[in-house]
């Protein structure tokens, strides 16, 4: 046998009881009219409204409490702008290294630095904060006896961690200001110490400043002093190893690379000789060029030479103008020839002197060349020897000269850091000094409260979903078919247990219009129409199976259709307490032996409804409902009565139901709307299962449209005018 609810059968023929079974019946689903998500939530939060507003009202209580419970603290705002350079008078770098003033780790320095201790503790001492009894209970509202008798370093370590604790750095966004807060008990004090904080804050900074400046002052001081010893001794050094060396230095300098340049005499003399020796050689080799070519080019460029020869020249073309006319032994061509010759021996005589003069100016050349050879073949010795001296010569002087260099720079920036120390400047100011506060920025009541009406709504309704998850109680129609795979027989509205009775015995009550609809269910559950033996149970206590049992009999009954009920409930019987009646003898006694005949029914009314109680209850009444007695009086009532309603105890716990259940057509299945949880369900038709139990649908009770939001309107209430008072038993008459 499988244990698990299976679906309805796809036919509606059940070939073993040749019945149409319920679940077969076309029928419209309560799955196919859900409501949508945002209905469903809506849903959750009206069945859990209690919940949601006990949180509201909790967190609104606690909201209330913090509030009036929470010491008034006034706010002071002490405004500061903070640049990343400060004025310079004079164009000379701080001691301070810039490299942190162009990211945004300069301003989160500064913001650390206004929070930090040395700034709290300064305030402190400048205010006397350590006796001011008003910031060191104010905020607990403690007694100041206790607190005023500690020790004053005891006493000014609090003031410190409560100014530190109550001091807010608020950066405005893109600019260089900054709003220091500060929030205390008395407005006044919290005016004083947000302006403190800031003039203690620009001080410290300054102090910062200066005592940097101090420091490199006092180091400077001490390396200039180092540096001047070193310099004095590197140069002392320098002349007297030049004194030894017999070094004297001319035009010296540095070079850029650091090499120190610099002439001796006799570098300079060898230098002066050199260039000497160079242009006397260029002289000699000019007067031996003019001695090789003396006879042609020195004569031609004579002025003497040419002279003579343009004299020559001119006799020379008389004369050879004179032949066409007289004879060479003319007197006057005679005249001509002379003169002629005597040019001839004036320029020779004068080219003679002219070569003389270029051997004699070669000669000479040649004797200053070698003269000058000479000299600069001595100076090469002694400069060579002075070259292997200067090279420690060298080393003292660059020593000297580091040394020196060095002292000119600590020097000067020696002097830099005394004028700029001396000018003071600052890159933080005040821009708004704070004011007295005229009212306390908390506690804010309004604000208390609707932040704690959200809250409480958030949280509220946060648990209201998290009891719907952990819920598991089957509450409408469709969480029925969903997770039971029955149909529904019939919805019964909520009904106080005061009022129960009176609507049942009343044909135009809600509660009876309810259970007609059963009765109409029921007629379409078998090919017969209404089961001939009918169980009703449940799965739990008090779930509503006795009075759907008793509905269901009465509303047959009304239908002209004899019905009895049967209380099989012996275990806790209740049918008697409801109609009124004795349970001295019933259906314990005819389960017992008793004969059928015997059977003590009870006749309500006069239109043909019966009952029949539990009878004594016995030791075991599982034992009599194991036995085939059971079947006989079923049988036996059934030739009595059209239908036989049969109240059960509940399933789980007990094994009373299901053998009732075992030997009746049909079985109705109560539950009861968000109490029933799905899994006793289950259970409970899985037992029933096993006992093979027509189980043909299931009737859900006490449901209350108002806390399920179902969307389906169960108004069976129309207008049949007033209502007569009667007696139970009255009501319950049928014609």
């Amino acid at each position: 046998m499988n244990n698990e609810i299976t679906p309805p059968l796809p036919s509606p023929f059940d070939p073993s009881a040749g019945i149409i079974r319920a679940s077969a019946i076309p029928q419209l689903s309560y799955q196919d009219d859900e409501d949508s998500p945002l209905v469903q939530y809506l849903t959750i939060v009206r069945r859990r409204i209690w919940i949601i507003l006990g949180v509201i009202l909790l967190s609104c209580l606690f909201a209330t409490y913090l509030t009036y419970s929470t010491t008034p603290l006034y706010r002071a705002t002490t405004v500061v702008q903070i640049s990343r350079e400060s004025s310079r008078v004079v164009k000379i770098d701080e001691v301070q290294s810039q490299e942190g003033k162009y990211g945004n780790e300069f301003y989160q320095t500064q913001y650390g630095l206004m929070r930090s201790r040395s700034v709290a503790t300064a305030v402190v001492a400048k205010l006397r904060l350590a006796d001011n009894p008003t910031l060191l209970v104010g905020y607990s509202r403690a007694d100041p006896a206790p607190a005023m008798a500690l020790s004053r370093q005891a006493r000014s370590q609090m003031a410190v961690a409560l100014v530190m604790a109550h001091t807010q750095i608020d950066p405005e966004r893109n600019s260089g200001l900054v709003n220091m807060r500060f929030d205390s008990p008395d407005k006044r004090l919290a005016a004083s110490v947000a302006n403190a904080l800031a003039e203690t804050y620009i001080e410290t900074n300054l102090q910062r400043r200066f005592d940097a400046n101090s420091y490199a002052r006092n180091f400077l001081e001490t390396e200039l002093a180092r540096v001047r010893t070193d310099l004095e001794t590197s140069e002392q050094q320098v002349v007297a190893y030049a004194d030894r060396a017999n070094i004297i230095e001319i035009n010296r300098s540095s070079s850029e690379n650091g090499t120190i340049q610099g002439q001796s005499l006799s570098e300079l003399s060898l230098e002066a000789l050199n260039t000497s020796l160079a242009n006397a050689r260029s002289e000699r080799i000019a007067a031996e060029s003019r001695a090789n070519a003396r006879s042609t080019s020195s004569s031609a460029s004579d002025p003497g030479v040419t002279v003579l020869r343009q004299q020559r020249a001119q006799l020379q073309a008389e004369y050879a103008g004179n032949l066409t006319t007289l004879r060479p032994e003319y007197p006057g061509m005679l005249a001509l020839q002379d003169q002629i010759s005597s040019l001839d021996r004036s320029i020779a005589q004068q080219v003679s002197r002219i070569g003389d003069s270029v051997n004699a100016d070669y000669r000479a050349a040649l004797s200053r060349e070698r003269q000058l050879e000479a000299q600069v073949s001595g100076l090469m010795g002694a400069v060579q020897d002075l070259s292997q001296r200067r090279i420690q010569y060298n080393i003292f002087q660059r020593d000297a000269d580091t040394n020196r260099a060095l002292y000119d720079t600590l020097l000067e920036r020696y002097k830099e850091i005394g004028v700029a120390g001396g000018i003071g400047a600052n890159n933080i100011a005040i821009v708004d000094t704070a004011q007295v506060p005229g009212s306390p920025f908390t506690p804010q009541a309004l604000n208390n409260l609707l932040l704690a009406l959200i809250a409480g709504s958030i949280a509220g309704i946060g648990l209201a979903f998290l009891l719907e998850q952990l819920d598991g109680a089957l509450k409408t129609p469709a969480d029925v078919e969903r997770q039971l795979h029955l149909p529904i027989l019939g919805v019964i509205p909520e009904v106080s247990f005061e009022r129960l009775l009176d609507e049942l015995a009343d044909r135009k009550s809600v509660l009876s219009e309810a259970y007609l609809s059963v009765q109409t269910a029921l007629r379409f559950s078998t090919s017969h129409g209404v089961p001939k033996t009918l169980s009703v149970t449940s799965a739990n206590e008090s779930e509503g199976k006795s009075t759907t049992a008793l509905s269901v009999a009465v509303t047959l009954a009304r239908m002209g259709r004899r019905s009895i009920i049967i209380d099989a409930d012996m275990r806790n019987p209740s049918l008697h307490k409801s109609l009124g009646i004795d349970h001295e003898r019933g259906l314990a006694d005819l389960l017992a032996g008793d004969a059928l005949n015997t059977a003590k029914i009870h006749e309500i009314g006069e239109g043909g409804f019966f009952a029949m109680t539990s009878g004594p209850i016995p030791p075991n009444p599982a034992e009599l409902l194991a036995s085939d007695r059971l079947s006989e009086v079923l049988a036996h009532l059934g030739t009595m009565f059209d239908h036989v309603i049969i109240d059960t105890p509940p399933v789980l716990g007990l094994s009373d139901a299901p053998l009732i259940a075992s030997q009746t057509e049909a079985t109705v299945f109560v539950i009861t709307s968000g109490a029933t949880g799905a899994k006793s369900a289950i259970g409970s038709l899985r037992r029933l299962h096993e006992t093979t139990a027509n189980v043909i649908g299931v009737v859900l009770t006490r449901f209350a449209t108002s806390e399920t939001g179902y969307s389906y309107n169960y108004n069976y209430r129309y207008s049949y005018g007033a209502k007569s008072k009667k007696s139970v038993m009255q009501r319950l008459r049928l014609n």
